[in-house]
């Protein structure tokens, strides 16, 4: 896995060699084995390259365009539409893999990203289908809307948590009151304690300043269910969680939306009175629902 890389070194700073020699690409075997596909999933990709999975001249152009920032929802739509009919996503997945392979790897070395932070960034493939499984009872791809952003070099897992350079205007918060931020992005998988935080937040000044210097003193943002003013009534004074969302400023609140429902409860789509007690959290949730509260999701920027 560690040869698959072809740059060079040059006074000590990783330079990408010259992308028509061989190794600079990835194919979608390779991509799978970097990033621990569960076996049942790496088979069924290995079966469609076997089979002969291919798409049309303007399918390939979709896949291409994933990789572009300027391209990518349009590309993706495109492919989405062209797919049809995909139970459980895998040709979706198997096609996002081979265009993380075959244009977003390149790109990464042509900018001297290290070769780890592309293994964690598309590691999101890994937890999205193992996340299908916890909440549907088997494996599956569903999040093809969002994966976009880690093909197309904006969206990165430096350490514990994600990072998006984000211009769109879909993807900038109004309330931010700039045309570009950094939006932070929670792992299912993070770790929320100060010091994971604190590290992973460094690394990302670090690496931005580093690897794209054009986006200097942007703000970052945060829009998630993790920042619900709720959560101060349902979680211990010192929880991990209060921690972090104490980290922003919150400038917007959206009470009535359903983001717990899904990362609390794994997309359970029971009642509110039938959804399970596992936790601790979702004991104290569960009966703030009850009771007529509202968690939703707030939306902050970084102090």
């Amino acid at each position: 896995m560690n040869g698959m890389r072809n740059c060079i070194e040059h006074n000590g700073r990783t330079m990408p060699a010259d992308p028509t020699m061989s190794g600079v690409t990835l194919t979608v075997g390779q991509v799978v084995e970097r990033i621990g596909l569960p076996d049942e999933v790496d088979t069924v990709m290995r079966d469609l390259e076997a089979n002969g999975e291919s798409l049309p001249a303007d399918g390939m152009d979709a896949v291409q365009g994933l990789a572009n920032p300027e391209r990518r929802v349009e590309s993706w739509q495109t492919l989405k539409s062209m797919l049809g009919d995909d139970p459980c996503g895998f040709r979706m997945l198997y096609w996002m893999l081979y265009a993380a392979g075959a244009y977003t790897f390149p790109e990464y070395c042509r900018l001297g990203i290290p070769d780890n932070v592309f293994d964690s960034t598309m590691a999101c493939f890994t937890r999205f289908v193992e996340e299908h499984k916890v909440s549907y009872g088997d494996y599956g791809f569903d999040r093809d809307f969002w994966t976009y952003r880690q093909l197309s070099t904006r969206l990165f897992r430096l350490s514990n948590l994600e990072f998006e350079l984000a211009c769109d205007a879909k993807d900038v918060p109004s309330v931010a009151g700039v045309p570009r931020v950094i939006n932070l992005h929670i792992p299912s998988d993070a770790h929320l304690d100060p010091d994971h935080c604190d590290q992973s937040i460094a690394r990302s000044r670090s690496f931005f300043a580093r690897f794209f210097p054009d986006w200097p003193g942007v703000p970052y943002m945060c829009e998630s269910w993790l920042l619900s003013p709720a959560l101060e009534q349902l979680l211990p004074e010192h929880a991990h969680i209060l921690d972090f969302q104490h980290r922003f400023d919150i400038l917007e609140t959206r009470p009535d939306a359903q983001d717990w429902r899904e990362w609390v409860f794994q997309r359970d789509p029971a009642p509110i009175a039938d959804l399970p007690e596992r936790t601790s959290l979702q004991r104290a949730m569960k009966q703030f629902l009850l009771d007529g509260g509202k968690v939703g999701i707030g939306i902050g920027r970084l102090r």
